[in-house]
């Protein structure tokens, strides 16, 4: 038998243990699309305004029901838009996972730096990210940094949290156990606090990566000419509904994609680091 068997069934483990989540996921955007649809079927909302799902598909894929008449061209028209918002929201993401990991060491190895800025974290946290926004554009003005700040600032906190449980997870043995061998704080951060941490990063990932497409949108809302959230408002302008309603589709989606490909890294990551929940139940079992 191969050394890589227990891992290889630890990762087929965990995603049959994925499926039923999955399939709960696909049950409930159904569930929601056919309500949407009800909704607008059996109420006397008015038509121009107001799209279906149905009116979605067809702006997406029927050619003649909307302007231009050819379905592909509208597809292509999104291409851009879409590119640009993962653009912003991707180095959102970054700015600050990058932060939140550096403030959770920070505030890890210092009571002093915690008890100083950890309650300055949280009030910030309360602050409403639309209220932030003018403030963090007066500063940086209209641009990739001010784009950065305003998705940054969603994915900091939670990470700063998450990643602040993580790093003191490590049990106190492993700790004294790497001090009786005379690793530093350096040596415990890399061997054991970081390592530890990995599940209460993906933790904070999974409520982070959908909100930074929300704040990504926002800035581009309020503060750009590019991208879904510009676009959410000229085609408001416009009274292009059909455009609309689409790309509040699409920014929901691309959330959806963020969410999910955060879950698949975590199963890749963590598959053979941590036994799936029947393996530990079977050994309970022989005890």
């Amino acid at each position: 038998m191969s050394a890589g068997t227990p891992e290889r069934r630890s990762a087929g483990s965990r995603l049959r243990a994925s499926a039923p989540a999955l399939i709960t996921t696909v049950v409930t955007l159904v569930v929601l699309l056919a309500g949407w649809q009800l909704a607008i079927s059996v109420t006397n909302v008015n038509a121009y305004l107001t799209k279906s799902p149905v009116d979605v598909w067809n702006y997406l894929f029927v050619d003649g029901t909307f302007s231009p008449e050819s379905a592909a061209e509208r597809r292509a028209a999104l291409v851009p838009m879409i590119g640009v918002t993962v653009y912003h929201a991707g180095i959102g993401l970054v700015f600050g996972v990058s932060l939140g990991l550096v403030g959770s060491v920070l505030l890890s190895v210092s009571r002093t730096l915690r008890a100083m800025f950890l309650p300055i974290a949280l009030v910030l946290q309360t602050v409403p990210l639309i209220a932030m926004a003018p403030v963090i554009y007066a500063v940086f003005g209209a641009g990739v940094v001010t784009a950065a700040v305003i998705a940054g600032v969603v994915t900091f906190f939670p990470l700063l949290m998450n990643l602040g449980a993580g790093l003191s997870a490590a049990s106190p043995e492993t700790v004294d156990l790497v001090h009786a061998y005379g690793g530093g704080r350096a040596k415990l951060l890399v061997i054991v606090q970081l390592p530890a941490a990995l599940p209460y990063l993906f933790a904070g990932l999974k409520i982070a990566a959908p909100a930074v497409i929300s704040a990504a949108t926002l800035y581009e809302f309020l503060f750009s000419f590019e991208g879904l959230g510009a676009n959410l408002l000229t085609s408001r302008s416009y009274s292009d509904y059909g455009l609309l309603w689409t790309l509040v589709v699409v920014t929901i989606a691309l959330a959806l994609v963020a969410y999910g490909l955060v879950v698949l890294l975590e199963r890749l990551v963590l598959a053979g680091r941590y036994p799936p929940e029947s393996a530990l139940a079977r050994r309970g079992g022989l005890r």
